[in-house]
C-alpha cells in the first residue's frame, strides 16, 4: 500500500518551492538526488507506472538541451567568451559565454527536476482516493483532472503500439515527412477515446448539477485565477503579493465550497485510513517548506544564484540542505512488505 495521495501531494510542493524560487548549483544538485532517491527506492512498487511515464522525461530532456541551446545562443552577457560569432548573424551574432551556458543548465536541471518531481508522484498517487478527498463542489475539476492525466500514460501506449505495427509493415522514420502515419492513428486514437469518454460520463450524468449558483461558480473562477497569480509572485519572490493573493484565493474556495454542495453522490467501499507515515511525510515537508521561506528573507544567496557578469562560486547554505534533506523521508517510509 502507497502513502496517502495527499502526502505525496505536500512532498511535491516542497521539493517545487525552492525550484521555482532559485537557481543554487548545491540547492538543485540536491534536490535532484533527493527525488532521484526516493524514486529508486518506489521503483519496486510503481515501475510499470514509472515506465508510462518515461516518454514524457525523454520529452522533457528535448526541451531542456533546446533551452539550453537558446539561451547560450541568444544571451550575450558574461565576461568569459567561449567564442564570437559575426555580429552580422541576427540575433546570435556576438559573443558566446560561458557565463550563459552555466546559467542555461541550472535552469535546464531546474526543470527537468520539476517534471521529474511531476512524474513520481503522478505515477504514485491513488488519483480516484485523491478525488474522493477533494469537497463536492470540486468534483467535476478532480473527475476533469483525473482523465487528462490518464490519457497521457494511455497515449504513450498507443504510440508504442502504433510504432510497433508499422515497424512490422516495414515502415522506418528517416524524417518528418514519415511521421504522419503514426500520428494520425495517434490523433484518430486519441479522438476516438475523448468521444468514449465523454459519451461515458455524459450518460452518467456527469456536469448535470443543477444546484450550483452562477455567484459561486464565478467566486470559484476568481480563486482559481488569484491562485495562479500568488504561484507566479512566489516564483518571482514577491512573496508579499503572493502571500495576500494566496489568501484571498483561499477565502474565495472556502467561500464557493460552502455555498452548497452541487448534488453529488458519493459511494466508498472502504475508507482510506491516514497513517503515521503520512503524517511524518506531511511534517518533514511542512518544515522544509518553512526552512526554505525564511532562509530566502534571511540568507537569499542560498537559493538564488547569478552568473553574470562574473562567474563566481555559489554560496553554500547548510542549514537550507539539510532542511531539504529532510524530502528524503519518502525513501524510508516503504510499505513493510518492500522493506522486507
Amino acid at each position: 500500500m502507497t502513502l496517502d495521495s495527499r502526502a505525496w501531494l505536500a512532498w511535491a510542493a516542497a521539493i517545487m518551492l525552492p525550484l521555482l524560487l532559485g537557481r543554487n548549483p548545491y540547492m538543485l544538485v540536491a534536490l535532484f538526488a533527493i527525488v532521484l532517491a526516493v524514486r529508486a527506492a518506489w521503483s519496486q512498487i510503481a515501475a510499470r507506472q514509472f515506465a508510462a511515464w518515461g516518454w514524457f522525461l525523454r520529452l522533457a530532456l528535448v526541451v531542456v538541451l533546446i533551452s539550453v541551446l537558446f539561451n547560450v545562443l541568444t544571451v550575450h552577457a558574461g565576461e568569459t567568451v567561449l567564442v564570437h560569432l559575426s555580429d552580422r548573424l541576427p540575433i546570435i551574432g556576438g559573443a558566446l559565454t560561458f557565463n550563459a551556458l552555466v546559467f542555461g543548465l541550472l535552469s535546464g536541471l531546474a526543470i527537468f527536476t520539476l517534471v521529474l518531481t511531476g512524474t513520481t508522484v503522478a505515477a504514485l498517487l491513488d488519483w480516484s482516493a485523491l478525488m474522493r478527498t477533494l469537497p463536492a463542489r470540486a468534483t467535476p475539476f478532480a473527475v476533469a483532472g483525473s482523465v487528462a492525466w490518464s490519457f497521457l500514460p494511455q497515449s504513450a501506449v498507443a504510440w508504442r503500439e502504433i510504432r510497433e505495427a508499422q515497424e512490422a509493415r516495414g515502415h522506418r522514420i528517416r524524417g518528418p515527412r514519415d511521421l504522419p502515419p503514426l500520428i494520425i492513428p495517434l490523433l484518430a486514437g486519441a479522438l476516438e477515446r475523448a468521444m468514449t469518454m465523454a459519451e461515458s460520463l455524459e450518460s452518467r450524468g456527469f456536469g448535470a448539477t443543477g444546484t450550483s449558483s452562477q455567484v459561486h461558480g464565478l467566486a470559484t473562477a476568481l480563486a482559481s485565477a488569484l491562485a495562479a497569480l500568488a504561484a507566479f509572485a512566489l516564483a518571482s519572490g514577491r512573496l508579499v503579493l503572493g502571500a495576500v493573493a494566496g489568501v484571498i484565493a483561499l477565502a474565495g474556495f472556502a467561500f464557493a465550497w460552502r455555498g452548497g454542495t452541487p448534488g453529488v453522490a458519493r459511494t466508498r467501499y472502504r475508507t482510506r485510513r491516514w497513517r503515521r507515515a503520512d503524517s511524518i511525510m506531511v511534517a518533514g515537508a511542512a518544515t522544509s517548506a518553512l526552512v526554505t521561506l525564511v532562509r530566502l528573507q534571511t540568507t537569499p544567496a542560498g537559493l538564488h544564484y547569478e552568473p553574470y557578469p562574473v562567474l563566481a562560486a555559489p554560496h553554500v547554505d547548510l542549514v537550507l540542505l539539510f532542511g531539504l534533506a529532510l524530502l528524503l523521508a519518502p525513501a524510508f517510509l516503504l510499505p513493510a512488505e518492500v522493506r522486507r
